[in-house]
């Protein structure tokens, strides 16, 4: 069972951590409360060797962070001995044989008696039903910067907790959200034990939320959960399961680390490809190789969101994205900005087989490109042309710019069930 902290213990952790995060390189400032503590917490001067680096090493440091340590008189060699003694304010930090009074030692025995910490984080892991809970709010904290008894002992409590919970210093000013969260915050703390992150990317918002706190929706979109987590600076701590936007329709059939996808503005085009694949089993469309189909309902990047987040969810290695839409200048401004909202996380190309088919097509039956379907888009900005016309011939590239530069329009149901 862990001990808990004394009040000495206590101001030297935060003491330290203030240090460390201000003078630490910046790689390491954020994991520099956990190093404070763990330091502390080895309750013995002078410190081994194999201590300072079990410390270091648990959270991602090694040796420059000890020579950061000793730079910054943290430590110090310890006089004819390979060891180090741990310093607070330029003076050593004694060994729990002398650094407590009698009536701190009282008090370390009644804080460890059963009612303490671990028992308090095992009531934690046993989820309690939601309507059990008086109803607790974000709103309404205040700042508290003043001294009382009262407060200094619940600050004892946060600073007992997992550094990572008060090292930006929120919870430490703001104490009233302990007093309302504790349960959580308790379980937050029970769950950060020896690792990085909780999650692990596994489960879904509200499977973790109920394994954690007994409460699905504790960590739902724009909840006092995630306000919490915000607040304490440990967003990136925890780590769901990216959830699907079901908004998207799509027909991806079996996992592959390589994926390829073709995205089609329009449904029929997605109907023709979801059944070739579905009905038929066809594994290619237009002698590509392709693995799903998804339907983009006309201007999929209006939601920056929808595509990366379904992505995200299949756990490929790397996605290209093969785009097909209408070629006209709304049809390719989509391409354009699809493009760009891949940012590096999945390719996007146009879908080459398709868009020269159409053309072909629209070649055949209007010589004169102009004669296609008129569009009111004469204000649409000509973007995208740059992206499908190297993968055309010259006189495909040729009709193509009259085409949008002309403001007219070759629909994507040129091309039917029987063509793919």
């Amino acid at each position: 069972m862990a001990q808990k902290l004394t009040e000495q213990e206590h101001d030297a952790i935060v003491s330290l951590a203030k240090l460390l995060s201000k003078e630490l390189p910046v790689q390491q400032r954020s994991v520099s409360g956990g190093i404070a503590s763990g330091l502390v917490r080895l309750r013995k001067n002078p410190l081994g060797r194999e201590d300072v680096m079990g410390v270091l090493t648990k959270y991602g440091a090694g040796e420059p962070t000890l020579k950061d340590l000793l730079d910054l008189h943290v430590l110090e060699r310890e006089k004819g001995g390979e060891g180090y003694v741990l310093l607070t304010g330029g003076t050593p930090t004694l060994g729990p044989a002398k650094h407590s009074s009698s009536k701190d030692e009282k008090n370390a025995r009644s804080e460890a008696r059963p009612e303490s910490r671990p028992q308090a984080i095992a009531r934690a892991e046993r989820p309690r039903p939601p309507a059990r809970r008086p109803a607790r709010s974000l709103a309404g904290l205040d700042t508290v910067r003043k001294q009382t008894p009262e407060l200094e002992d619940i600050r004892r409590k946060i600073i007992d907790l997992d550094p990572r919970l008060w090292i930006n210093g929120w919870l430490l000013s703001t104490p009233e959200a302990y007093v309302r969260f504790e349960r959580e915050l308790r379980a937050l703390d029970a769950a950060l034990a020896g690792s990085a992150s909780i999650g692990g990317g596994s489960l879904s918002a509200r499977e973790l939320s109920y394994r954690l706190f007994g409460d699905e929706k504790f960590l739902a979109l724009n909840s006092d959960g995630r306000k919490l987590l915000h607040l304490m600076g440990l967003s990136d701590a925890v780590v769901t399961r990216p959830q699907t936007k079901l908004e998207l329709m799509h027909h991806i059939p079996k996992h592959h680390r390589h994926l390829r996808l073709v995205v089609s503005e329009n449904l029929d085009p997605w109907v023709n490809m979801r059944n070739a694949m579905f009905l038929d089993g066809r594994k290619r469309i237009l002698d590509e190789r392709v693995h799903g189909v998804v339907f983009g309902n006309g201007y999929i990047v209006d939601d920056p969101h929808k595509l990366p987040d379904l992505i995200a969810s299949l756990g490929a290695e790397d996605v290209r994205v093969l785009y097909w839409g209408d070629i006209d200048r709304a049809g390719l401004s989509i391409l354009a900005k699809l493009a760009s909202v891949a940012d590096g996380c999945f390719e996007v190309e146009p879908f080459v087989p398709a868009y020269r088919l159409m053309l072909r097509r629209a070649m055949k039956r209007f010589p004169d490109p102009l004669e296609n379907e008129e569009t009111d888009q004469g204000g649409v900005r000509v973007e995208g042309l740059e992206l499908l016309e190297p993968a055309l011939k010259p006189k495909e590239a040729s009709y193509l710019r009259a085409v949008v530069e002309g403001a007219r329009l070759i629909p994507q149901e040129i091309v039917t069930a029987a063509d793919l």
